[in-house]
């Protein structure tokens, strides 16, 4: 009889828990009959090299080391792979199969991806320029379609989350992942961030499926006090809330639904376990109510880097009380035991388990993953098309800076070019790294379908007026001798120097300095009288003061992606008419890196200079091969009241013989605050294209809660009367806030 009565109620808990697995809506009633495992396993994430054959991130899956991992652990994410569309598409096919109907309550499995510049773990990808690149184009409407690209391509193979944009505001340029965000304006970093967002969640062509963004590094991890990646960041509050956060504040209003947290320490503590970071900032202040996701094995780093536990027991009771809903453990499986102990120990209340569970569920099924959690065929189709390609060469184009330019370009096409350097003849300094590696894939994992430098110039110049020097630095003397030899046949010498791709603490350097023997091949080739123009591939500005004195013109390139080549070609050969404009300020020496927005010192007083004494090139430069004017600036009024607005125009006239697209940035000085301010701040910036000889009037309407206004140290905004000075170009005009 108790046999027929067990037997009867197992019988009515499997029905009543496959019926809320087909409703798949209800996450509560989900979460209700969920075990602790299962809900611990939630709350974990794996790299796919535990369940590859042979630990690394090509996918040959292992089947029985995956069906052991998942049907005991119970794991609910995994992430970090590279391989072809075939092989994903097989691989999550499998992975997500065995998860849904192998396992008792069927919870599909969320993929994540550092897809940070396109689709760049799919060796068919289409790769664009990094963000700092695309940040010098200052163009939401290029960052959408991007953004689009991106999404586009990821959906297919069932990657639904992806672990980007970087909203980090990059202070340093010593931090070696510089490149991975929209530089050093905070706004700039928050508009290109949050259109971003928008286009990449919110993609029609791919419905049903959907995708969640990830917003990153929260919060401080871009400006580290010694300049190093994770070495602590000191800073005030007031300028937290002043220049950090507004990226992530953005980010939230365009829905981003997760969130990756600064795996270094602001002001003392490690961010991912800090409770007045995450707790009370994040998810009270600001209001983020979405998924918070270390970064990889940041619980160990708070044992072993930051020292605040004295065991990784401490420091997941640390991580999850500071807010931490997923820990991205990668390989190993201490912290599915530390929590089950916490728990049993009362460190941990099965309360707060339950949010974090709920809100991962929730993710789960704000992205459709329990009615689709299959890969697509029907999808594969809008991936790698010329379409895609064409989107890329555009998003390098417009991202690629002319920073000098002494009458030589563009190139006259009879002219031979000799072309030389790092990046002459590499694919690998063009894609950059977070391209098939986390540092970059080896030049002969490079695509086969795309072109170098050197190939694209023979393809556009003619291959009978383009040269291959072998020599990429001068090493020795016979370096140097057989560089000189290859100058003598041409007419034109291009030098692409830079940095070869490094990513985190791989690209920690202590000195922004050039590297000696890329600096004596430049020089070599300017003692030869001939013209030089270089090109740089580089994440971040390293300083070539004397060098760029000497050359005739300047392209700042970054990692221009798959498309790079053709478009520092058509820029060289004049098919494209450079448009951007720097997002960062191009140090003019190794010590004193200064961002444009500093705040007022000792030299404003005394030393006066002009602003290539601060900087080689400053925040906002760029050349094009027309000549823009500005004129009749106006103002609508000289006062502005705290309700009020005042309306701006300015006319932007093409006095050149070609058509060309400028960067118009507004900036306003607070004269007096009683908090210190910046000697100046980009408020609004926006694209003009005109023809040969056109005009046009461009407006900024300042609305002072939006423009003029500032946080105090509690994040609390204070709008102050006041003199304030609104700049563009070499135009300025006064007005004042009054009560």
């Amino acid at each position: 009889m108790h046999k027929i009565v067990l037997f009867a109620f197992i019988f009515c808990y499997s029905l009543q828990v496959n019926a809320v697995i087909k409703s798949s809506t209800n996450v509560d009633s989900l979460l209700s009959v969920m075990t602790l495992d299962e809900k611990i396993g939630q709350m974990t994430q794996m790299c796919f090299s535990t369940i590859t054959l042979d630990g690394s991130k090509s996918l040959d899956l292992n089947v029985d080391n995956f069906k052991q991992l998942i049907k005991q652990q119970h794991i609910g994410s995994f992430l970090s792979g590279s391989d072809s569309y075939a092989k994903w598409f097989d691989f999550v096919t499998a992975i997500q199969k065995v998860a849904v109907e192998e396992t008792r309550l069927g919870i599909p499995l969320i993929i994540g991806i550092d897809h940070v510049h396109g689709a760049n773990y799919i060796n068919e990808g289409t790769i664009f320029p990094h963000n700092l690149m695309m940040a010098c184009s200052f163009d939401k409407t290029l960052i959408e379609k991007v953004a689009k690209v991106t999404a586009i391509e990821t959906a297919p193979v069932g990657l639904s989350w992806n672990f980007s944009p970087v909203l980090d505001v990059a202070r340093t340029p010593y931090w070696p992942r510089f490149y991975e965000t929209f530089g050093e304006d905070s706004r700039v970093c928050a508009e290109l961030g949050s259109a971003y967002i928008k286009a990449y969640q919110y993609v029609p062509e791919i419905a049903p499926y959907k995708l969640s963004a990830c917003a990153k590094h929260f919060i401080g991890y871009s400006d580290p006090k010694y300049g190093y990646d994770r070495s602590p960041s000191e800073i005030p509050m007031q300028t937290l809330h002043e220049v950090f956060m507004p990226p992530f504040r953005k980010a939230f209003e365009a829905g981003v639904k997760t969130l990756m947290v600064n795996s270094g320490e602001l002001n003392g503590e490690p961010v991912h376990g800090s409770k007045f970071l995450l707790d009370t900032l994040l998810r009270r202040q600001l209001g983020f109510n979405g998924v918070i996701v270390t970064d990889i094995k940041d619980i160990e780093r708070i044992v072993k880097m930051h020292h605040t536990a004295a065991n990784e027991k401490e420091a997941t009771l640390q991580v999850i009380n500071a807010g931490v809903d997923m820990y991205m453990a990668c390989n190993s499986y201490t912290f599915i035991q530390h929590v089950k102990e916490l728990l049993s120990e009362g460190k941990l209340s099965m309360a707060q388990i339950d949010a974090s569970v709920r809100r991962i569920l929730q993710l789960k099924k704000e992205l459709g993953l329990f009615e689709n959690p299959y890969p697509s065929k029907k999808l594969l189709d809008a991936v790698n098309t010329t379409e895609n390609r064409k989107v890329a060469l555009e998003a390098a184009e417009k991202s690629i800076v002319l920073l000098k330019n002494e009458d030589i370009l563009p190139l006259d096409k009879s002219k031979k070019l000799l072309i030389a350097g790092i990046g002459a003849n590499s694919k690998r300094m063009l894609n950059g790294p977070w391209s098939f590696d986390w540092l970059g894939a080896a030049e002969a994992q490079q695509p086969q379908n795309m072109l170098t430098l050197f190939e694209a110039c023979k393809s556009t110049f003619g291959t009978n007026n383009v040269l291959l020097s072998k020599t990429e630095r001068i090493l020795s003397p016979a370096d140097k001798k057989q560089f000189l030899k290859d100058t003598r046949k041409a007419d034109v010498i291009v030098l692409a120097v830079g940095e070869q791709p490094y990513s985190e603490f791989m690209g920690n350097i202590n000195d922004l300095t050039l590297d000696a023997d890329q600096l004596e091949l430049i020089d070599a080739a300017i003692a030869t009288k001939k013209p030089v123009v270089l090109v740089l591939m580089e994440g971040r500005p390293r300083v070539i003061t004397k060098q760029a004195a000497g050359v005739k013109a300047v392209l700042f390139a970054g990692y221009p992606g798959i498309e790079g080549a053709q478009a520092i070609a058509n820029i060289l050969s004049g098919k494209t008419n450079p448009s951007a404009s720097l997002a960062f300020s191009y140090p003019l020496a190794a010590g004193h890196t200064i961002p444009y927005n500093h705040k007022p010192s000792e030299f404003n007083i005394y030393w006066k200079p002009e602003p290539a004494q601060k900087w080689l090139y400053p925040f906002g430069h760029g050349l094009s091969y027309t000549q823009f004017e500005y004129s009749d600036l106006q103002l609508s009024d000289t006062i502005i009241t705290p309700n009020g607005t005042l309306k701006a125009s300015v006319k932007i006239k093409n006095a050149g013989k070609i058509r060309g697209t400028e960067t118009a940035l507004w900036y306003i000085k607070d004269e007096v605050g009683s908090i210190s301010r910046p000697v100046k701040s980009l408020k609004f910036f926006e694209k003009i294209d005109l023809n040969s000889g056109e005009e046009k009037t461009i407006h900024f309407e300042i609305n002072p809660q939006q423009h003029l206004a500032f946080p105090d140290k509690a994040g609390l905004y204070r709008l102050e009367p006041g003199r304030y000075q609104l700049i563009i170009d070499n135009k300025s005009l006064w007005f004042s806030l009054n009560n």
